[in-house]
Formats: structure tokens, sequence, C-alpha cells
């Protein structure tokens, strides 16, 4: 009689549990971070808080205006020489602001749980984009780079990019399976939250070109293009009507930009003027910024060639916007690192080149949680990292 070896099955949700693990451990470097920080950094006195507790460090900058938007709404005197929380986008308070309400939790709590809820959803989905594109062992790799990249405190922060990366996942997963109108409203949804869901349109459309054989294309080529840009104008709508100006919360930009206007910064950055003001010889966040953003324009190179024309597309579209409306500016290369956390494509890429080396790999994810810990440090006593 002949014995037989059978393989033992893996259970299907273990894969999962792994990637969720990774990144729990990564908002454990986060916690110690914001201990460490309250214990032993100074903050200066008159800084805003969100409320007593260790965690309501994670509201600072952004949050502050954010958090206005929930409590308050949208307030503008018509001086867009003074800095105003017209230029932020509305879904992400406003999600806030319901979950307050239906919940009872308080305004602060509020934002805090949409964006940590968000952030692990985004995990547990690019975790199957990915292996459903790859394999397990690089989607965890992915989840890992990127769960413990230094600017990923912002994903148990009050900020946008938890749910934007979400909307962005949940967005390709969707076009994997040609459901068009349904990816549509999630790009409507993704630049409702922050202008980084407007780079989703031309990859909806060069998706929907490319398979127009198989599904009808100037059918649904309206309708996908309203939806998809929904976000955007259904704000304009509500600033136009509030405030009598569309296009106030582009001119409010000038304010954060040392009243630079955006024509300004377009001009200064299609003469590659950011480029002669990079801080190489810095290794604070801002000059790790200039690093970051070498290594992404190098990992978009080498994915051009290794990933789906629609994912290197989207990363492509990830760093030119802010490039291109924002690094023209005094500020130049400052928050890129944060811009571009949402461009999973980079992590996959460089996942895949440190998967070759995997004590490559592992110094790499040091080094990235070691700034992760430093960055969620310094965030929490107002210290600008992106």
């Amino acid at each position: 009689m002949t014995m037989r070896c059978e393989t033992p099955k893996v259970h299907p949700l273990l894969p999962y549990f792994w990637a969720i693990s990774i990144y729990l451990c990564s908002r454990a470097a986060v916690a110690l971070g914001l201990v460490f920080s309250q214990k032993y950094l100074p903050i200066a006195a008159d800084v805003w808080s969100a409320g007593p507790f260790w965690y309501h460090q994670l509201l600072q900058w952004d949050s502050e205006w954010y958090f206005k938007i929930a409590t308050e709404g949208y307030r503008y005197n018509g001086d867009p020489t003074i800095q105003q929380n017209i230029v932020f986008y509305p879904l992400y308070p406003m999600l806030a602001r319901a979950v307050a309400a239906i919940s009872g939790l308080t305004p602060a709590d509020a934002l805090l749980l949409v964006a940590n809820l968000a952030g692990l959803s985004a995990v547990v989905a690019l975790f199957k984009l990915v292996r459903e594109e790859f394999d397990d062992q690089l989607a965890l790799v992915t989840i890992t780079l990127l769960s413990f990249f230094p600017t990923s405190v912002l994903l148990s922060a009050g900020y946008t990019e938890p749910l934007e990366l979400l909307l962005i996942v949940l967005f390709f997963l969707v076009l994997k399976q040609q459901r068009y109108l349904s990816a549509a409203l999630l790009a409507g949804l993704a630049v409702a939250d922050r202008s980084t869901g407007i780079v989703l349109l031309p990859v909806l459309l060069w998706e929907m070109w490319r398979n127009r054989d198989q599904k009808p294309f100037l059918a649904v080529l309206l309708p996908c293009i309203v939806l998809a840009t929904s976000g955007i104008w259904l704000f304009m709508i509500y600033l136009w009507s509030q405030f009598g100006d569309p296009f106030v919360f582009v001119d409010g930009q000038a304010a954060f930009h040392r009243e630079t206007t955006l024509g300004a910064r377009l001009v200064a950055a299609l003469k590659l003027e950011p480029f002669t003001r990079m801080f190489l010889n810095d290794w604070n966040p801002w000059g790790q910024d200039s690093w970051f953003t070498l290594l992404f324009i190098a990992l978009i190179a080498v994915g051009w060639f290794r990933l789906r024309s629609s994912w290197t597309l989207f990363a492509m579209g990830v760093l030119l916007l802010p490039y291109l409306t924002l690094s023209g500016g005094p500020a130049g290369f400052v928050s890129m690192g944060r811009f571009n956390l949402v461009s999973f494509p980079l992590f996959v890429v460089l996942a895949g080149l440190l998967l070759r080396a995997k004590w490559l790999l592992a110094g790499v994810t040091g080094l990235f949680g070691a700034a992760l810990l430093m960055n969620a440090a310094l965030f929490a006593r107002r210290i600008w990292i992106g």
C-alpha cells in the first residue's frame, strides 16, 4: 500500500492575520513614540490640544483644521492671504462629524476612530489586491514596508491619508473586475477626501479604453467622468453657494505657501526649480523628503516594466500632482513622503526589489521602524514631519 503525503491546508484567513499583525506592530511603534514624547519632549503651552488623553497627540497640524470643520463647518472671511479651512476637502471631517453625532463620541475621538478604522481596512484591502496580483509573500512585504514607512504615523493620525488609501485600493479592486461605475463612484469619494483622488480619473479612462472590446466605452464614458469628478465639483458648488467663489479653495492655498499663487508654483515646477532646492544633506524629516522623492522617481521607473500600466500611471500621477501644484513654492519637496504614502505601487516595487536580498529587507524595515517611532514622537510635539 502506497502512502500519500498531503500538504496541510492553510486556513484562508491566516495570511490576513499576518498582514494585520504586521500593521499592529507598526502601530505599537507609533504608540511608543507618543508615550516617549509625552514623557520626555517639551511642547509649547499655547499649542492647540484636542483632548486630555495620550492618543489625542495624534491630532496635530492639519487635524486642527479638520476638527474645526467637523465642529464648526467651513469659514471664510474673504481674505485669501489668511490661512482658512476652505482649502481642506470635506469627506473626512464630515464623516467624522456624522460618526460623532451617531455614536456620541467627541469630535476628536470620532476623527481618530474614522482614521484608524480606515487605515486598518486599507491594509487588509491592499493585502488582498497585491496577493491576487502577485503572491502572499510579496503582499506581506508590501504591507510591512508601507506600515513601517516613516510617514505612516499619519495612517493613525487625524489626517485624510488613511481614508484616501482605503478608497484608492478599493478603486483598484473593483477596476480589476471592470466595474467601471463602481470604480468611478470610489474615485469621486476619493477626490472629496483630498486632491489626490483626481489622479484616479485618467487611470479609470485608460483601463476603460484598454478593455473597450470587452466592455462598452462610449456608453459609460460620460457617467464615469461625472461620477469620478463628483467630489470636486460638488465641493465647488457648495463653496460657490456659501462664499460666492467656486475656486476659493484654490486661491486660499496661497496663504499656506507664503502667498505664492498656483500659477507661480506651476511655472517654477515646470522649470525644475524644486530640484535646485533639495535638502540632500539634512536628515530631518524635511530633508528625508528630498531623498524619498528621488527614491519614488526611481521606483516609478522600475515599476514601468514590472507593474500593470494603470498602477504605474497612478503612481506617476500621485507624484506629479503635488510636484506641479506645490513643490514650486517655498516648501519644495517637503511633505512628498506624506503625499506618496497612498501610492501603494511604490511599495509593491520596493518589496519586489528587497525580496532579492533578505538582509537588505531587514535593514530597510528596521530603519523605517526607527524613523517611524521618531516621527511619531516629533509629530506628537507638533514638530513638522510632513
